[in-house]
C-alpha cells in the first residue's frame, strides 16, 4: 500500500468530520451557539431542540453523509479495508472532537451510523433491533441506542473479517462512550457544563 494517499484520506476524513453542519445551521438561523443549549452538543438532536425536526434531519443526514462519503472515498482509490476502517474513525473523531471548535463537537452516533452502513450495514441490523427491544423497554432512545451500538464488535466480527472489524468497531465505541460519559455516569453532575442536563 503506499501510505501516503492513505494518511492524507485520513487526515482529511478528521477535517470532514469536523465539518459541524448543526453547529453552523444554528449560528446561521439564530445566531447563537448550539452548545450552549441542551446537551451542549453539535448533534442533530441538539440541533433538534433549538430548531426542530427541520434541524434534526438536515443535521443527521449531514452528519450520516460525512462519514460514509469518508469510507466511500477510501474505497474508490482502493486503499484498502485498513483505510477505509481508519478513516471511518478519524471522521468519528473529527465529529466529537473538531479543532476549528476547540474540539467541543457531536457525541457521534450519526457519523458511526454513515461510516457502517458503508463498512459492513449487515452488522448494524441486530443493533437496530436491540435498540428497538431497549427503547421499548426503557423508553429512553439515548440509553437504547448506546445499549444496542454495545452488540457492534460482536456484529462486526460474525459478519466481518475479524480482528480488524473488531478493533474498529471497540474503538468507535469507545468513543462513543467518552462522548456520552455524562449520560452514562462516567462524569459526575457537578462536572457537568453549564447548559447540560444534570
Amino acid at each position: 500500500m503506499n501510505w501516503l494517499p492513505a494518511l492524507s484520506l485520513v487526515i482529511a476524513s478528521y477535517v470532514l468530520g469536523g465539518v459541524s453542519a448543526g453547529y453552523w445551521l444554528v449560528r446561521w438561523r439564530t445566531g447563537g451557539d448550539v452548545r450552549e443549549q441542551g446537551s451542549g452538543a453539535t448533534g442533530a438532536t441538539n440541533v433538534g431542540r433549538v430548531l426542530g425536526a427541520k434541524g434534526f434531519v438536515l443535521t443527521l443526514l449531514f452528519d450520516v453523509g460525512k462519514a460514509a462519503l469518508a469510507v466511500l472515498a477510501a474505497r474508490h482509490f482502493e486503499l484498502g479495508k485498513l483505510t477505509e476502517h481508519a478513516c471511518a474513525l478519524a471522521v468519528l473523531a473529527g465529529h466529537v472532537w473538531p479543532v476549528q471548535l476547540r474540539f467541543r463537537g457531536g457525541k457521534g452516533v450519526a457519523p458511526l451510523l454513515g461510516a457502517w452502513l458503508v463498512l459492513q450495514p449487515l452488522a448494524l441490523l441486530p443493533v437496530a433491533a436491540f435498540t428497538a427491544l431497549a427503547w421499548l423497554w426503557t423508553r429512553r432512545f439515548v440509553h437504547a441506542g448506546l445499549t444496542g451500538l454495545c452488540l457492534l464488535p460482536t456484529c462486526a466480527v460474525i459478519f466481518g473479517d475479524g480482528a480488524l472489524e473488531l478493533v474498529s468497531a471497540t474503538l468507535a465505541l469507545l468513543i462513543l462512550g467518552w462522548a456520552h460519559r455524562d449520560v452514562i455516569g462516567f462524569r459526575s453532575r457537578a462536572q457537568a457544563p453549564r447548559g447540560e442536563p444534570r
